[in-house]
């Protein structure tokens, strides 16, 4: 999200783009199979994504939502039910909440210190690198690689700084661009706050009638995860090859001066690590009880992915230490990435219209696909893939996944080919790993405003990363995929 207040040159002429798209669709007589209802969606959905390529995504989303009910295509009611009464809303706020209270409990820190201070790693620069950035991929796993990358960055950058090491030099480079990457490469790993993912399980829910659960997703998200982080230490160490001598000289010193500052968990850490664990065993229930205790399993599956969290937030409100709450309302709606929960009700509400049968759009996309659906799947694959992985690297995730599963997902599940579940998994997945420019997500954008990662060694090297991540996804993610979701 570029946030950006003041609107410049290029946003007003993609702005003004934006709008002649919408009248254009808006005046012109439909064409078959497309029906007026469907050239009113088309309108709106191209115009929402210029405005979000060009101008934000924040307020267009809103705007989004509001053409909606002024056209005509649904009634204030029914916009509403779908863009902002869905239950990834409410499961983000909660999440926000929940992550917000291991914050301010001073966990997060904690945690990414540990990964940076193990004495066995002293003398071992590489080790170290390793380790750290391993550190990233876990947390960016279960909390908002936002959250992540700043954090880590506050962490390391004084260290370097100390060293000696000057915004530029190769090696920090490496290792803050590192930072980014790793916290992208968890992305998949979980659904926990990744809104991506959860407007996955939303969609093929509702269109292939499959329910993801919570183990179903881990048994192929983490090794996926797992995979792309070696794929970007390999990347790292024989691609990158920095000149790792001033780090390894200066962090057995500094390992062993903050080592002595680690003290034992506190109690407000230890209340904010049980909640959190606690919602993540409830969200794990119905997929391993099952067969077990099957009245558990139906209860919790009822339950669904959102009350758990929003249950464990309520909880961080009424337990007090030292007379003082673990998370107040005004901290909670605080953490809340207001932005984001706009763009979700933008999606949702483009996601329940536009694949229905009477706009005629499925029938659209199905005929024009239709030359792609008839070649072997696994070319529908790189296709898929390769589309969804070069637009994610220039504009937002989110937006990318919701354009490339809207085309091609109809016309798969029409035709009936392949494993339309493996390969809506796969694109989602693909949507995740931008790693060239600052334009594409808020990580790159804070990694190259660190100052210590320029735009060009960004886009070069994450040019590169480019064709392996698209060969990963094609012969690894979405065979094993296949395999897990049926």
């Amino acid at each position: 999200m570029k946030g950006d207040i003041v609107m410049k040159g290029n946003q007003w002429l993609g702005a003004g783009l934006g709008v002649v798209v919408l009248f254009i669709f808006l005046l012109l007589p439909p064409f078959e199979p497309i029906t007026q209802l469907g050239m009113k969606v088309l309108g709106v959905f191209l115009f929402t994504v210029f405005w979000w390529l060009f101008v934000d995504t924040s307020f267009p989303s809103l705007l989004c939502v509001s053409l909606f009910a002024l056209l005509g295509i649904m009634t204030p009611n029914e916009v509403f039910a779908v863009a902002l009464g869905n239950w990834i809303v409410m499961f983000l706020i909660s999440c926000f909440g929940l992550t917000e209270a291991i914050r301010l409990s001073g966990f997060t820190h904690r945690f990414a210190l540990w990964f940076l201070t193990r004495p066995f790693t002293a003398g071992h620069p590489w080790l170290t690198v390793v380790l750290f950035l391993f550190g990233v991929t876990l947390m960016s796993a279960v909390m908002s690689p936002t959250v992540t990358v700043i954090l880590f960055i506050s962490l390391v950058a004084p260290m370097l700084e100390g060293m000696g090491y000057k915004k530029g030099d190769l090696f920090p480079a490496m290792l803050i661009m590192g930072i980014g990457w790793s916290a992208l490469a968890a992305f998949v790993a979980t659904p926990i706050g990744h809104v991506t993912n959860l407007i996955f399980i939303d969609w093929i829910r509702r269109d292939a009638n499959f329910f993801l659960s919570f183990p179903e997703w881990l048994v192929v998200g983490v090794p996926m995860a797992l995979l792309v982080y070696l794929l970007l230490l390999g990347f790292f160490h024989y691609i990158v090859r920095p000149d790792m001598s001033r780090f390894s000289a200066m962090t057995e010193e500094y390992i062993q001066k903050e080592a002595g500052k680690t003290t034992p968990l506190k109690t407000e850490e230890k209340f904010a690590l049980g909640v959190f664990l606690g919602v993540v065993i409830c969200w794990m229930l119905p997929g391993v009880t099952g067969d077990i205790l099957p009245g558990v399993s139906s209860y919790f599956d009822k339950m669904g992915f959102a009350i758990p969290p929003l249950v464990g937030t309520i909880l961080l409100h009424l337990i007090r230490v030292r007379n003082q709450p673990l998370l107040t309302f005004r901290q909670w709606t605080t953490s809340v990435d207001w932005a984001t929960i706009a763009l979700v009700a933008a999606i949702m509400a483009i996601g329940s219209v536009i694949g229905k049968p009477e706009t005629g759009i499925p029938q659209f996309m199905t005929d024009i696909l239709q030359p792609v659906t008839n070649a072997p799947f696994l070319v529908v694959v790189l296709v898929s893939v390769t589309w969804v992985v070069l637009q994610t690297n220039v504009m937002s995730n989110i937006v990318s996944a919701t354009v490339v599963y809207t085309i091609i997902m109809p016309a798969v599940i029409a035709d009936g080919v392949g494993n339309p579940i493996a390969l809506g998994f796969t694109i989602f997945a693909g949507s995740h790993y931008a790693f060239c420019l600052p334009s594409a997500t808020t990580v790159t954008a804070i990694i190259t405003g660190s100052g210590w990662v320029p735009v060009k060694f960004l886009a070069g090297y994450g040019a590169l990363t480019v064709i392996p991540i698209i060969l990963l996804l094609t012969f690894v993610c979405y065979p094993l995929a296949s395999i897990i979701f049926r």
